[in-house]
């Protein structure tokens, strides 16, 4: 290429204005073009592009002034005065001023989340209020905006002792984390989960109790606990919630066991004679060869008790009440029913194949 026809132009890394290099264009082939930028400016050249976005793939479309963006095979981005080109990301740290708070973080860390309110914020073109020292404005909870950063830089969800995980959630959802919202779900609905006794909190709760007074063990949450054999009768479990509790072979007769919650509970031959369980859900629960009858005229209650789908199998509901109870699709295979009051009893597609139903 002769003098006359050789070009000055002037290059930048994509989607930026710093950093540029002067070049003269001296070949006609466009591999030895790439070649040439690439050196210049530390990167591997695939992609030109003019001040427009227009792709350039032929030294031919370039003329002497030019102004030249160079992608290692990015699209092309519309420069920016501030950025660090590497790999097609900004690197250049930053000040945030959240909720009075200051926090140093880099463009990199912001924008990582592509979908994300903060990437659009620290994208292109988006106008930013900063304060007097140049920190970008955002008005948030700053100790809620601290677990968001650490994540967005380490992929590690960290809350502090005293943090509500909830408010950290909202804070998610606000600037749009969706790779962190179900795991703070899942950690805001842990947290917020009642306390679970134990076996052997209620072990111990029995050991030291007085045997002459009345038990009132109400309101607890005993969800899944393995209370199998043990002796829990004439206690007031009113409201207690004993979902998918174990309690097979306990005793629980003329327990007090109105409106608990025993969805899925393993009651297999359990005895509850004279037991309350009015109101109670045992919705799925199994309570396969349990005992309610009490020969000494104590009948158990079961009125309005939700039995949906319960596992009936052998139970012995003798003389018990099960008025307004919902029987619905339970398996009552050769259930003692005699003398049961059954008057307004749910009993659609119940299976009482060989149940005694005689007064």
């Amino acid at each position: 290429m002769s003098e006359s026809r050789k070009k000055r132009i002037t290059i930048f890394c994509n989607g930026k204005r710093e950093g540029g290099k002067s070049v003269i264009v001296s070949t006609k082939k466009w591999s030895d073009f790439l070649r040439q930028v690439s050196k210049k400016l530390g990167i591997a050249a695939s992609r030109v592009f003019n001040e427009d976005g227009g792709e350039i793939d032929d030294v031919e479309l370039i003329f002497n002034k030019d102004v030249l963006f160079i992608s290692s095979g990015d699209s092309f981005i519309t420069p920016s005065p501030a950025g660090y080109c590497s790999k097609g990301r900004y690197n250049e740290w930053v000040t945030l001023n959240v909720g009075g708070r200051i926090f140093a973080t880099t463009r990199s860390t912001l924008t990582g989340d592509k979908e994300s309110m903060l990437s659009k914020m620290f994208g292109d073109g988006w106008n930013s209020t900063t304060d007097a020292n140049g920190s970008f404005l955002i008005d948030r909870t700053p100790d809620y905006f601290a677990p968001i950063l650490h994540y967005l830089r380490c992929g590690e969800l960290v809350i502090d002792d005293g943090v509500n995980a909830e408010g950290v959630l909202n804070e998610a959802k606000f600037f749009n984390i969706t790779s962190i919202i179900d795991k703070l779900t899942t950690l805001v609905e842990r947290r917020n989960k009642v306390d679970v006794f134990s076996r052997k909190d209620v072990v111990s709760i029995l050991l030291t109790s007085s045997t002459n007074s009345s038990l009132r063990c109400q309101g607890l949450n005993l969800e899944g606990v393995d209370l199998s054999r043990l002796d829990l009768s004439h206690i007031n479990f009113k409201m207690t919630n004993f979902k998918e509790a174990i309690l097979a072979r306990t005793n629980l007769d003329n327990t007090l066991l109105q409106e608990a919650e025993l969805q899925g509970a393993d009651l297999t031959y359990a005895n509850l004679r004279g037991a309350n369980l009015n109101g109670a859900n045992l919705e799925g629960a199994n309570l396969k060869g349990a005992n309610f009858e009490d020969r000494g005229g104590m009948r158990a209650h079961l009125e309005g008790a939700n039995l949906k789908s319960a596992t009936l199998e052998e139970v012995n509901f003798s003389g018990s009440n099960l008025r307004v109870a919902n029987l619905k699709n339970a398996n009552m295979l050769n259930c003692n029913l005699r003398g049961a009051d059954l008057a307004g009893a749910n009993l659609e597609d119940a299976n009482l194949r060989g149940a005694n139903l005689y007064k």
